[in-house]
């Protein structure tokens, strides 16, 4: 029988609880108590980091990031707080931006934290995520906001707010950009580029059709490997995919043979901290 929404609602919000009071608990654990999959207990992880939860998974233990829990939106440390994977790979992608780029960023988090890192480089940032106005940006960077329908979740502390639909993919269409940085819920050799969001793939396949450029994917350990509901595009059409080391080899090799260029964020040489 397929689970009810309501269910699945009930099951994360007990999952946050029992963090809250406990810190930590294994996957296996956390799929026993419920009667569902590690597959499953890893998504609901997932939903809920995404929705703005300090929540995360490391070598099969779930945990909760005691500093980083309940940030508030306009908080600023708590709305740029990320891990240090994130950081470097953030760190990284801004390194391939050039004076005189027009780069489309989705409403992806770990695209946002590039932002900060572009320095001394006149770039035009093309976005439909509403929280890059509140993120710290170099005078030499220049911000556009996409208009369209305005999508939000404050539910659950930390706000992930973007824009979306008819008016935000004809924005898109007017402009032809350079470069394309995009987050993703899940790449895959198998299952390409997808979103866990309905919202999402029209938005995403319009920066790609519009970028002259590289397209370049930022993602975390936990998004490679993984496939979700909403297709949005082919490894064929990624320049790059950006990541950490604790990824699955196999599947990074996977990817590789696809023609994506893959790099590692935690191996390359040190760059300097803003």
């Amino acid at each position: 029988m397929k689970t009810s929404k309501s269910e699945i609602i009930s099951r994360q919000n007990k999952i946050i609880n029992y963090l809250r009071k406990n810190n930590c608990i294994k996957i296996t654990e956390l799929a026993d108590m419920f009667g569902v999959s590690d597959t499953t207990i890893r998504r609901d992880i997932h939903l809920l980091a995404n929705y703005g939860e300090a929540i995360r998974c490391k070598n099969n233990i779930c945990m909760l990031d005691i500093k980083r829990s309940h940030p508030r939106f306009d908080d600023e440390k708590g709305a740029s707080a990320c891990t240090e994977e994130k950081d470097k790979i953030a760190q990284y992608a801004a390194t391939l931006l050039e004076d005189g780029d027009t780069v489309f960023f989705n409403s992806s988090s770990t695209a946002l934290r590039v932002i900060p890192y572009i320095k001394n480089k006149a770039v035009t940032i093309i976005t439909n995520n509403g929280r890059s106005l509140f993120t710290d940006r170099d005078s030499s960077t220049e911000l556009v906001l996409i208009g369209g329908e305005v999508i939000g979740n404050t539910k659950m502390g930390n706000s992930k707010m973007y824009t979306t639909g008819t008016l935000a993919v004809e924005a898109i269409e007017k402009i032809s950009a350079t470069k394309c940085i995009l987050g993703v819920s899940g790449i895959s050799a198998k299952g390409g580029l997808t979103s866990m969001a309905v919202q999402d793939p029209a938005v995403n396949q319009a920066m790609i059709r519009h970028c002259s450029g590289p397209v370049i994917v930022v993602a975390d350990h936990r998004k490679v490997g993984i496939q979700h509901s909403f297709f949005f595009g082919n490894l064929s059409d990624v320049s790059c995919l950006i990541t950490d080391a604790e990824c699955d080899p196999c599947e990074l090799e996977k990817i590789r043979q696809t023609g994506v260029e893959v790099i590692i964020a935690d191996t390359q040489p040190a760059l300097p901290e803003i």
